[in-house]
């Protein structure tokens, strides 16, 4: 995705036949625990090809941000399709278009193990949210078992990040941590602001 800072450059077709396994194995799933509750004000960072619109709340007001032109025109064509009124912004994750305190939940699937420097989107995030708002972020983490978390640092590193480390640093507490794999390699996480008043949860 050019301008984004994502790891995945190649054309919006390779991508989605590319994820198709996963969406079958489990991102259906794991997309609905996501956006349980979730509702108001929402933005969506690395929306992609819209895998996850069906997933979508009724009701909840969602605006959609990408850096690739071709997937936000296939998320697009999906939300057609599905009859959703989503609005769709082509924007690096890094630097958000978007004015302080503008959304009450920021929900993502698989993009801080790929951004170029997660630490600067969570930054942003903070920045986008309102007081009392929540982050919902959906991640390939670095699983319980030491032999597979060496196997993956070999093999796919993008896999095996202690993405909860981040947290604390930018000024975020997390509320939720969940496992939604066996091996503990998909992760749900929610988030508030340290100085802000969290949601109950859904």
């Amino acid at each position: 995705m050019q301008g984004c800072g994502m790891c995945y450059e190649g054309p919006s077709e390779r991508f989605g036949l590319f994820m198709w396994p996963v969406e079958v194995l489990g991102a259906r799933r794991w997309r609905e625990a996501l956006w349980a509750g979730v509702e108001g004000e929402v933005l969506e960072i690395g929306i992609g090809t819209g895998a996850g619109l069906l997933a979508h709340p009724p009701g909840a007001r969602v605006t959609g941000v990408d850096g690739s032109a071709a997937m936000l025109a296939r998320a697009e064509r999906r939300a057609t399709r599905l009859s959703l009124d989503l609005k769709l912004v082509q924007a690096d994750l890094h630097h958000l278009p978007f004015p302080d305190q503008g959304f009450d939940f920021v929900v993502e699937s698989f993009v801080l193990c790929s951004v170029r420097d997660p630490q600067k989107v969570l930054s942003e995030l903070a920045r986008v949210l309102r007081p009392g708002g929540e982050v919902r972020l959906l991640e390939h983490v670095r699983p319980r078992s030491d032999g597979l978390t060496k196997a993956l640092k070999i093999l796919a590193p993008h896999f095996a990040k202690a993405t909860w480390e981040l947290f604390p640093q930018v000024g975020w507490e997390l509320l939720e941590e969940r496992a939604l794999d066996r091996f503990g390699l998909v992760r749900l996480y929610r988030l508030s602001l340290t100085d802000q008043e969290p949601r109950e949860p859904a």
